[in-house]
């Protein structure tokens, strides 16, 4: 194991700066990720004036690209030797491609109808190529920042709170930026509102390649075929509990996610509190990162992250027991929503710390295990689970509400009104128990690291 060119020791602290500096690019991550996952539906249809079946055949076919492009992005980064490093040759070389990527997703070209499927099908595997181009190296720089697993618990709560900061940008100023720019045209709105994110985008990629190093490294790095990178991750059994465990989660925090939308609208008649509700969300899981860091380094990873799901289950049943205007609580049923909301977000931000703080150790235990370091192979992968998790939980809830009755823009009967409240709460509790379960599986802690990395360092 090699120390950097500049002295510093890959087992210490890391620079503020640095911290700051990497830090940045995940606000540009989740601002163009969030913002798709928002309103890129509603923007092929109502906007654009795609089919809703054609605009959900895009995001399909979208998602089975990323199947692909991302484990094969975590093998040409692993295999990458350059003056830069392995991974932040990427952030150089796709910020602009991405930040185009942005603004043509969101152009809306004057052609004619028959032509928009396609556009919109190659704008967006044009964007999901890039985001997964740029991002799944610039997740995988974690575990080069440095070898000290609580440092990385720093590193990483730092990065989430960005990350947060730009999903809070998407969901609460897309829709005024539209507005204000498209003068009541949307599609001009829109369009604007692509090319400011595009240059956001690019910026905060460039600013992160220019203040990080990547201080770990191997000498030598091997190289690897994809196939023998994913035989590799057969024998990585914290990364496979790790991602078994993150996807329960996933599908079950989207699905809440989403349903957040319905329940307001229909069973509280408050369709105008549904950015309060992500505001009450989203705010608290920023706030609550440091709290998780703390009890990380007390507790250890695992116990941390069971602790902050464990919470969001718990207060579901909550929700789901009180969460009916028709109930009589003297009007104060939605008071006591959003409180449950807030308490809600406590635990929620486990879900953007503890996942990416957890898999650097996993990196460490396929160089302990197999003698290679194939951090490009493990982030490409679990990025991918991420977006499946997501996509996953999008089809379920449109499966369950058809099942359960739902009309779009119209009274709901009472199966459809308990269908949402189940949806909001119950379905997502199951899927979160599970996780939990599966997490408790995950062996690695902070003294078991430690002596992987000692006798990684031995060899």
């Amino acid at each position: 194991m090699s120390r950097n060119p500049s002295g510093s020791g890959s087992s210490g602290s890391v620079p503020t700066g640095m911290k700051l500096g990497y830090s940045i690019g995940d606000f540009g991550a989740n601002l163009a990720f969030h913002t798709t996952g928002f309103y890129l539906m509603f923007f092929f249809t109502d906007v654009f004036g795609i089919l809703p079946g054609l605009a959900g055949t895009i995001f399909l076919v979208a998602k089975m690209w990323d199947a692909v492009s991302d484990p094969i992005m975590g093998t040409i980064a692993d295999n990458t030797k350059s003056r830069w490093g392995k991974m932040r040759p990427y952030l150089l070389f796709g910020a602009l491609p991405l930040g185009l990527a942005v603004y043509l997703l969101f152009y809306s070209p004057n052609i004619a109808p028959e032509y928009k499927f396609y556009y919109g099908l190659i704008s967006f595997i044009l964007f999901s190529t890039t985001i997964t181009i740029v991002n799944v190296p610039y997740l995988a720089l974690t575990p080069s920042l440095t070898l000290d697993s609580h440092e990385r618990s720093v590193v990483t709560g730092v990065r989430v709170v960005f990350g947060i900061v730009g999903a809070l940008a998407a969901a609460g100023a897309t829709l005024p930026l539209v507005g204000l720019f498209g003068g009541g045209d949307q599609m001009v709105g829109f369009r604007t509102v692509g090319m400011v994110y595009g240059i956001v985008v690019c910026l905060v990629s460039l600013i992160s390649f220019m203040t990080v190093r990547e201080r770990v490294h191997l000498a030598e790095p091997e190289r690897t075929s994809l196939r023998e990178n994913l035989k590799s991750i057969v024998h990585n059994r914290p990364f496979i509990i790790l991602t078994l465990g993150v996807f329960l989660h996933m599908i079950g925090m989207n699905i809440m996610a989403i349903v957040v939308n319905y329940y307001f609208k229909y069973n509280l008649d408050m369709e105008p509190l549904i950015p309060v509700a992500f505001l009450a969300l989203f705010v608290t899981a920023g706030a609550s990162i440091p709290l998780f860091v703390y009890i990380s380094k007390k507790t250890g990873k695992k116990i941390a992250y069971n602790i902050g799901m464990g919470i969001v289950a718990f207060l579901l049943i909550f929700i789901f027991l009180f969460g009916d205007a028709s109930l009589s609580l003297g009007g104060t049923s939605i008071p006591v929503i959003l409180v449950l909301l807030v308490l809600v977000g406590v635990g929620l931000s486990t879900n953007w710390l503890s996942p990416w703080s957890m898999i650097p150790d996993t990196v460490e235990y396929s160089q302990y295990k197999t003698g290679l370091r194939r951090e490009g192979i493990l982030y490409g992968i679990f990025y991918f689970v991420f977006k499946a998790g997501t996509a996953l939980a999008g089809f379920m809830v449109g499966r369950m509400l058809d099942v359960f009755g739902y009309v779009a823009n119209a009274v709901q009967t009472e199966g459809a009104l308990l269908g949402i409240r189940i949806l909001m709460t119950l379905v997502p509790m199951v899927f979160l128990i599970g996780g939990i379960i599966v997490i408790s599986l995950y062996p690695i802690d902070a003294d078991s690291h430690k002596k992987m990395v000692e006798e990684i360092e031995k060899r």
